[in-house]
């Protein structure tokens, strides 16, 4: 029984120890940028960015762009709706209802700090879609970390590792659609990466001490 109880205190203690790592970097990331974005200083990198990936611009991977940032906009309702039925017909209603408050937690964050700090949108090239709220943070990335990140998470504790790994990078892609079509800085896109993943981060650790308490 004691080294059940040891091998369980050390898988324990090393997703812990590896989450503390993840949110204190993530936390890092979000407070430089944000720092940096409320005091107007900007970012040297912002703009040789935003030009080198101009030159990139093709019809077709135009049109793929705008899909992937739709996949993280209005037409994210439809995985929401599904994935939500999908657990919820699997007997997994917390993790349903998991999904609407991730989503919807972090639409509501993203309207206050928009507020908050009403950075202008980027005018250094020309934007393939008509934006009107606040540049940071970019509601969009966020809104992907908090969909398919936990989809990521989700996919990963059931060993569908491969999916796991591909709804990871969808929700980067999601990211850097922001930054292709202009409408983002890429400092934007790289603070709201790391608030995604501090919001994700939250609902897991909700998730988890609510509906499954003896997880190891």
């Amino acid at each position: 029984m004691k080294p059940f109880l040891r091998e369980w205190s050390l898988a324990a203690l090393a997703r812990w120890l590896v989450g503390l790592v993840v949110i204190l970097g993530a936390a890092t990331i979000f407070l430089g940028v944000a720092g940096d974005v409320w005091l107007q200083e900007g970012f040297a990198w912002d703009e040789p960015i935003l030009r080198a990936v101009y030159t990139w611009r093709r019809a077709w991977l135009n049109a793929i762009m705008l899909f992937l940032t739709a996949s993280g906009g209005r037409l994210a309702i439809i995985p929401v709706a599904a994935l939500s039925y999908v657990v919820w017909r699997q007997g997994r209603w917390p993790d349903s209802v998991t999904v609407l408050a991730s989503v919807g937690g972090a639409a509501v964050l993203t309207l206050a700090l928009k507020a908050l700090f009403g950075r202008p949108r980027p005018d250094i090239i020309p934007p393939l879609v008509i934006e009107t709220t606040s540049s940071f943070p970019s509601g969009h990335t966020i809104m992907a970390v908090a969909l398919y990140g936990l989809m990521a998470v989700f996919f990963w504790r059931q060993g569908h590792y491969g999916w796991a790994i591909l709804s990871s990078a969808w929700a980067l892609a999601v990211g850097f659609s922001r930054v292709y079509l202009g409408v983002h800085y890429p400092s934007d896109v790289l603070g709201s990466l790391a608030l995604g993943v501090i919001w994700l981060a939250v609902i897991l650790a909700v998730h988890d001490r609510l509906h499954q308490p003896h997880r190891r």
